[in-house]
């Protein structure tokens, strides 16, 4: 077993998992349904397309009625498939406190509600916005604070089909056409990545809360989850340095709903914002070279 490549195991894996539902005789959707994901989301895990969090594959393993045996040999499967490599678990252990119980609880989510001011959401950002914030903040372990976030932000190409939505301060975007940085890309790949989600991604919707329309003053960002069960539903307040702060308290989570639901309701709709993230590539264009393009890559 361990001499197979990743997308070998993963494949392998798939296998039996496609085994074991057509023999409990279930469709994609009705397992989908039992383990609280979308049919989409089955499909591309039993075709070995993405990674399975270990909670929910043993969530597979208890619906299907999976035999010991065989549930072990999915496990391995699975472990060496999510690990990569070494230095990946390596860094994950390291990591601070707060990243585990996030991580993982962003990965169960149905939907998932983001709301940053000054800066752009973690899961909106690219590597090279990344790095440029995490030094700027006098982080030590800079890389290993990247492969996190990164971690975070695949979530978008892993569970393309659930609900992501992000509202975001109009200051956001002006700190990106105005500010220095030692890379002049950097500002212009962000708006960017920023333009092909909001246009492409089918689960994602970015909106812009306009300084006119806004409020004053907004508290700390702030994520809110919510699940298939709603009991686990929760918010927590988060800084470019983690998460302050990850308790199932019911008072926060029903004063940051409120937040959002204010903020949403004076915010761009998602075609407005989407402009306004043109407009900033124009303005970003007219004063920097362009970034270096890719074969056959057109530019906007």
């Amino acid at each position: 077993m361990s001499r197979l490549s990743v997308e070998a195991q993963l494949v392998e894996l798939g296998t039996i998992l496609v085994a074991a539902r057509v023999e409990r005789g279930l469709t994609q959707g009705e397992l989908g349904d039992a383990l609280g994901y979308t049919q989409p989301n089955i499909s591309k895990m039993e075709r070995g397309k993405t990674r399975i969090h270990p909670h929910l594959l043993d969530k597979w393993i208890d619906v299907l009625k999976i035999d010991f045996a065989e549930a072990e040999r999915m496990r391995q499967y699975n472990l060496a498939a999510r690990a990569d490599r070494v230095w990946n678990a390596r860094r994950l252990a390291a990591s601070p406190a707060w990243f585990h119980p996030v991580f993982e609880a962003e990965q169960e989510a149905a939907i998932i509600l983001k709301w940053t001011g000054e800066r752009i959401s973690g899961m909106l950002q690219t590597e090279d916005y990344m790095m440029e914030q995490f030094q700027a903040y006098g982080r030590t372990d800079v890389i290993d604070a990247v492969h996190e976030r990164k971690l975070r932000a695949k979530l978008l190409d892993d569970y393309p089909d659930r609900t992501y939505k992000f509202l975001l301060s109009e200051s956001a975007v002006h700190r990106l056409t105005r500010a220095r940085t030692d890379n002049p890309y950097v500002a212009l790949g962000q708006v960017r990545h920023l333009l092909a989600l909001a246009r492409n991604h089918p689960g994602a919707t970015i909106r812009f809360v306009p300084f006119d329309k806004g409020p004053l003053h907004v508290g700390p960002d702030f994520t809110i989850l919510q699940f298939v069960n709603s009991k686990l539903d929760r918010s927590f307040a988060e800084t470019s340095n983690g998460v302050q702060s990850f308790l199932n308290d019911t008072e926060t989570y029903d004063t940051d709903l409120q937040s959002w639901e204010s903020l949403s309701s004076v915010a761009l709709s998602a075609e407005e914002s989407a402009i306004l993230l043109e407009e900033a590539e124009a303005d970003l264009l007219s004063v920097r070279p362009p970034a270096p393009r890719r074969a056959g890559e057109t530019l906007r």
